[in-house]
Formats: C-alpha cells, structure tokens, sequence
C-alpha cells in the first residue's frame, strides 16, 4: 500500500473541494496536523475514519485506499470486489505494522529511560565508600551508553526492526524478506550509532581527564580514576558492542541467503 500516492491523492481530492486542510479536520473530527500527516504520507487515515473522509472528499473507501479515482468502465464488478479485497488486505497489513511499530517505540523508550535511570543511581552508589563490582565495571556509563542508544533508535522509529534482529537468532522465527533488510538496516545503525554515542561519552570523560590534569590533581586518583576509568570502559563497552551487531549482522545475513536459497530450491 503506497502511502505517499494516498496522501497525494487525499490532498488532490481536498482541494478538488475546495477545502483547506483545517475545514476538513472540522469536519470528520480530527486536527489538521493528522491531515497534514496522511497528505504527506507520514500516517494512513485510522479504519474507523475512512467512510466519513470518502464521503467528505465525494469518493469511495476503494477509490480512497488505491489512491486513485476509478473509471464506471474501468473496471468489471468483479474486478471492482477483487480490487477491494486486495486494498482492504493491504491496509489491515499496513495497520498491523504500525501497531508494531508502535509497541517497539514503548519498549524503546521505557528501556531507554531505565538504563539512563540506572546510570543515575549507579552514579550514586559509586560514590559512597563500598568500592566494588560497581566502580570497577563503570556501571554508570553502561547505562549511559545503552540508554541513549536505545532512545536514539527508537526515536527514529527503528527499534521494532532491531527488536526483529534479535528474533531473528531464535530458531523457528520467520519473517518477510522486507523485515529482514529493515533488521539488516537497523543493526547497521545501532552499530554505527554505538561508535556516536560512544566516543562522544568517551569525549566528555577525557575532557574531565584533561582539565583534572590541567588543575594539578595528577595525584589525587580519587578524581583522576574515574574520569580516566569513564574514558578507557567507554571504548571497551563500544567496542564490545560494535562486535556484537557485527555477529547479529552476519546471522541476519545469512538468516536471508538461506531463505533465498530455499526459494529458489522450492522454485
């Protein structure tokens, strides 16, 4: 289902009527930044909606869902029902995935904001005097790291495709050759958004470093040790994960060769 030529073609129809963009709003209830959104392709009208804005734009639900208007000699009947049928699949399908995609942003940005939280109170628990597991493993930066990372993704609406990646080394998971790529190109930008966030964190930590130094605390390793500790993890833990979505890449990849070859076997 194009979602660029439905918007074209809501937006043809709208001024067709003579209609601003906020006069339709008005009267099929909604606002006319979701307006803005369908005509731009960004969002396809919700089912519940679909009958009120054909019969605004003086089209019907097919017309609507093709994107284009229909000749009465186009089509045969039965090429009409088929037409249907074809355009509602295609659309529960298209409302199916931006579900997913809806839950994947939740997940994302609730795992998110708990890393960064964590970041926090390892932050707090680090500096009292227990010592330990946590100020030997920089916890804090762990999580700084993860979390915006998983922020990052999923505000760019691609944390349901890396969600699927994972999936993806389960045995058993099946998924169209369309999610693949898309999981092939959300492991390539968690990679490449790894190697950002971290060297800007690591960045931050060697700036502290300096301006320790700078200030004569070349002794004191109570300030000296976590800025260089920040510094030294930050490059480990991205260079950890950095191999990480290496491996997940090669078995996406080889996940979708081994689909094609059946394919092809099947053919």
């Amino acid at each position: 289902m194009d979602q660029m030529k439905i918007g074209k073609f809501i937006a043809s129809m709208r001024k067709e009527q003579g209609l601003s963009q906020k006069q339709l709003a008005e009267r099929i209830g909604v606002t006319d930044k979701t307006i803005s959104k369908w005509e731009t392709g960004n969002r396809l009208p919700d089912a519940s909606i679909l009958l009120k804005l054909s019969q605004e734009l003086h089209i019907d639900v097919n017309e609507l869902l093709a994107g284009e208007a229909f000749s009465s000699k186009e089509f045969s009947a039965e090429e009409y029902v088929k037409k249907s049928e074809s355009n509602l699949v295609g659309l529960v399908g298209k409302l199916n995935e931006d579900e997913e995609k809806r839950k994947g942003r939740g997940i994302g940005t609730v795992t998110g904001i708990v890393c960064i939280a964590l970041a926090f109170a390892g932050v707090l628990v680090s500096s009292l005097p227990m010592g330990g597991i946590v100020d030997i493993l920089d916890l804090p930066t762990l999580c700084y790291l993860s979390g915006l990372k998983f922020l990052i993704i999923t505000f760019s609406g691609r944390f349901h495709d890396y969600l699927n990646a994972w999936r993806l080394l389960a045995p058993g998971t099946e998924l169209s050759g369309k999610e693949m790529k898309s999981s092939m190109e959300a492991v390539k930008y968690a990679g490449a958004l790894s190697l950002s966030v971290g060297g800007v964190i690591a960045s931050i930590g060697l700036f502290s470093l300096l301006n320790y130094l700078n200030a004569g605390y070349l002794s004191d390793f109570t300030r000296i040790g976590p800025a260089f500790a920040q510094v030294v993890l930050t490059l480990f833990y991205t260079a950890i994960a950095k191999t990480v979505y290496v491996i997940v890449l090669y078995q996406v990849k080889r996940r979708m060769e081994n689909e094609r070859r059946q394919e092809w076997d099947n053919y």
